[in-house]
């Protein structure tokens, strides 16, 4: 079987495009990364079958598309109290694509939606645990990955428990510590 590359599209927000770190900051959303990040995620799901996730999805032999909008915290804040209903700006936000396995089967790529990170929100959160910067956008990115195959940790404890158990397992093959033990 060839390889298959995944297709990630990464988008900023004009705001942080202007910053004068903008170089520094695109440095933890490279396009290779993200898709290395999801190429890995993939291939732990497809061998780790799960009530969850998509398995469908996962069974198809396609690339995956990924979208990713990195933004400043006012944007993140209104885009988390229109679609949420929470009025804060928050680290990441994920809108699954949810087409069916016979729709996107078709298609050249299956779609898996888009991820809004916050990077500001997940900077801070970063140095308020103690966590180096590159190591809980990893963990985030695999999170929002996560929810766009289908999990989704607020519908009870144990999918929470189930989730944060591939987090773990997905970010230790990655080289990333365990983000739920703070350092």
């Amino acid at each position: 079987m060839k390889p298959i590359y995944h297709d990630v599209v990464i988008s900023f927000s004009d705001t942080l495009a202007q910053q004068a770190d903008f170089a520094e900051l695109t440095k933890f959303y490279d396009q290779a990364q993200v898709s290395h990040w999801l190429a890995h995620l993939l291939t732990y799901l497809q061998a780790q079958p799960n009530a969850w996730v998509h398995d469908d999805l996962l069974a198809l032999d396609l690339p995956y598309e990924l979208s990713l909008y990195i933004t400043e915290p006012n944007e993140a804040r209104a885009l988390n109290l229109a679609y949420r209903g929470k009025d804060y700006a928050t680290n990441i936000l994920s809108y699954p694509a949810d087409l069916p396995a016979e729709v996107a089967g078709q298609l050249p790529q299956v779609p898996l939606g888009e991820l809004v990170i916050c990077h500001a929100v997940v900077a801070k959160q970063a140095a308020e645990q103690g966590k180096p910067l590159a190591a809980h956008v990893t963990h985030l990115m695999v999170h929002g990955m996560l929810h766009l195959l289908g999990f989704d940790h607020e519908l009870g404890q144990a999918e929470q428990d189930e989730m944060e158990r591939v987090e773990i397992a997905v970010l230790a093959d990655l080289g990333v510590a365990n983000p739920y033990e703070l350092p």
